[in-house]
């Protein structure tokens, strides 16, 4: 395996783990908001990779249309080139907040090609019809450092 696949596979599994954690504390505790809801890592990742087997699979794991409709936000990390950074799609805005720490055009395509396609699976496989565009807006946060 390349470096920068180990890399790339090894970041997603950390991120993954802190997704777990995250989820189970939104799960058990009654401080969190039960209508903010955290994919993990693998859903960015299949549809990036345009697996539609495994865009089905990770959508039944992650985001049942029931969720979707039930949830106000839904955050969704993405790996790219062993960097994370955060989409959140906020329904009642109708937008896709980007959150990253580097400001590149390569992690900001690789969030329009997510939101382009969970978007399209979602009109084509949920019938729910024709929805509303919903925008991209890129959100600048700090590097991460000591």
């Amino acid at each position: 395996m390349k470096k920068a696949s180990y890399l790339h596979l090894e970041t997603i599994q950390v991120i993954d783990a802190f997704v777990i954690r995250l989820c189970n504390k939104i799960e058990t505790s009654d401080s969190y908001d039960r209508k903010i809801h955290v994919t993990r890592p693998w859903l960015a990742q299949a549809f990036l990779e345009g697996n539609l087997e495994m865009v089905a699979k990770r959508m039944k794991e992650n985001v049942s249309q029931q969720k979707f409709l039930e949830c106000e936000r839904i955050l969704i990390p993405i790996v790219s080139s062993g960097h994370w950074h955060l989409v959140e799609l906020v329904r009642e805005e109708t937008k896709f907040y980007h959150y990253s720490s580097i400001n590149s055009p390569i992690y900001t395509a690789d969030a329009v090609k997510f939101r382009n396609k969970f978007m399209s699976f979602i009109e084509s496989n949920w019938g729910l019809g024709k929805l509303e565009h919903h925008g991209l807006v890129s959100v600048a946060v700090p590097q991460q450092g000591p």
